[in-house]
């Protein structure tokens, strides 16, 4: 490779690393205990929560649409940053429907169906835009640059996340609860500019040779042809079951146990930290060993945090601290490994077939099973949070399940899976 076209190349992961950092700040302010206070604000109950939590996985449907809907992959940066400025601004505009003067089942309806074309927005440019940003990463380092790339992301998202958390606390004090939505708006819109003018920066390497469209029957055995490859999808929507809990965290934390915003965000800055340093040994450790193995240990470390969840309550909320500390070791793995673990079984230019039909199958596999989770929580609320007599909360119940499953896709599922050299 010329000299400077590695050194544009070079140029152009410093800026992806950037604008991953960006996007993170962003997505902080419209998942978890932000999008709950907003939530919160407009009176919305913990089941409805939970399911409105899961709309970024039932979007990822939208990745079948971009499989058989994008037909030529190159180039694809114009479209592709232009969506997601779209994408963020949408975001942005979420912290403004509290403050219209509209019914209150209108701004809930009008909430979701921004958020759910938000979703629509970021999903369907997200398999061109790996694909785009993948190539330039040489294989063999794919473990290390991912874990530098969370490293910044999070370290970042530490200040970011606590600083808001603190001014939210203080403005929700003072009675300014809408003047913080406001805040939050402008500053996402500022962010998503910025954002915009990264994704521009970023060099879209051409592809060696062209690579002409698939027809369905071709995508359909690219991905589904190889046993090992069909493994690995199924495994990934067994994965996308347990990240349900998590879709009804927020409200817990902040209605039952009562932390305040600016606890449950330093919690965030602790799983952030601890996500951050065990980035790079676990990105290491996938290099020399394989993603499975890695995998492997992320998830039984997980499995710790879910059964130390199923035991916290008003009156031992210090065992969220425990989960939180198990959680982070393991994102530090499990997000980079689900994506990676496909690009082992499948060749560069059918990586975005892939990754688009699997993440549409583990998204509507996850946001079916939290309408069913969503029922539970209604059932034992409704029950007066008792299961059979015994006091719990619905949330408890979900992690004790969740430390099952994650239990057996170690010791049955994952065996099942091999390096592919």
């Amino acid at each position: 490779m010329p000299q400077d076209i590695e050194s544009q190349n070079r140029r152009s992961r410093g800026f992806i690393i950037a604008e991953a950092a960006v996007e993170y700040f962003i997505a902080l302010c419209v998942t978890s205990t932000f999008l709950t206070a907003i939530l919160n604000h407009m009176e919305v109950s913990s089941a409805h929560q939970g399911v409105i939590a899961s709309i970024s996985q039932l979007a990822c449907g939208v990745q079948l649409l971009a499989v058989f809907g994008v037909r030529r992959t190159y180039p694809c940066r114009r479209w592709v940053s232009i969506l997601n400025l779209v994408n963020q601004l949408l975001f942005a505009l979420l912290y403004l429907v509290p403050l219209t003067p509209l019914p209150q089942a209108v701004k809930l309806a009008a909430f979701v169906v921004m958020l759910l074309c938000a979703y629509f927005c970021q999903h369907y440019l997200t398999p061109s835009r790996t694909q785009w940003h993948m190539s330039l990463v040489d294989d063999h380092h794919r473990g290390i640059f991912t874990a530098n790339k969370e490293i910044i992301s999070l370290v970042g998202g530490m200040i970011f996340s606590q600083s808001a958390g603190i001014l939210f606390d203080h403005l929700k004090a003072a009675g300014r609860t809408e003047a913080a939505f406001v805040v939050f708006a402008a500053a996402i819109t500022i962010m998503a500019i910025g954002h915009f003018a990264l994704m521009l920066t970023i060099r879209e390497p051409e592809p060696p040779h062209a690579v002409p469209p698939k027809r369905f029957g071709e995508i359909v055995r690219t991905v589904f042809g190889d046993r090992q490859l069909r493994t690995v999808i199924v495994f990934d929507a067994l994965f996308s079951i347990t990240l349900v809990p998590a879709h009804f965290s927020a409200v817990y934390l902040t209605r039952t146990i009562g932390f305040s915003y600016t606890v449950v965000t330093l919690f965030s800055v602790v799983q952030a930290a601890v996500r951050a340093v065990a980035s790079r040994p676990l990105g290491r450790y996938a290099d020399g060993r394989s993603w499975v193995s890695m995998l492997r240990l992320c998830m039984t470390v997980s499995a710790a945090g879910c059964l130390f969840y199923a035991f916290c309550t008003p009156a031992t909320p210090l065992f969220y601290a425990l989960y939180t500390v198990c959680h982070a070791f393991s994102l530090g793995g499990t997000n980079s490994g689900r994506t990676n673990l496909c690009f082992d079984y499948v060749a560069p230019d059918d990586r975005r077939y892939v990754l688009g039909v699997k993440a549409a199958i583990s998204g509507i596999v996850n946001f079916i099973v939290t309408l069913l989770a969503a029922r539970v929580v209604d059932a034992i609320e409704a029950n007066g949070n008792a299961v059979f007599g015994v006091a719990v909360y619905p949330q408890q119940v979900l992690f004790a399940a969740n430390a099952v499953l994650l239990g057996a896709l170690v010791l049955w599922f994952l065996p099942r899976l091999r390096k592919k050299d």
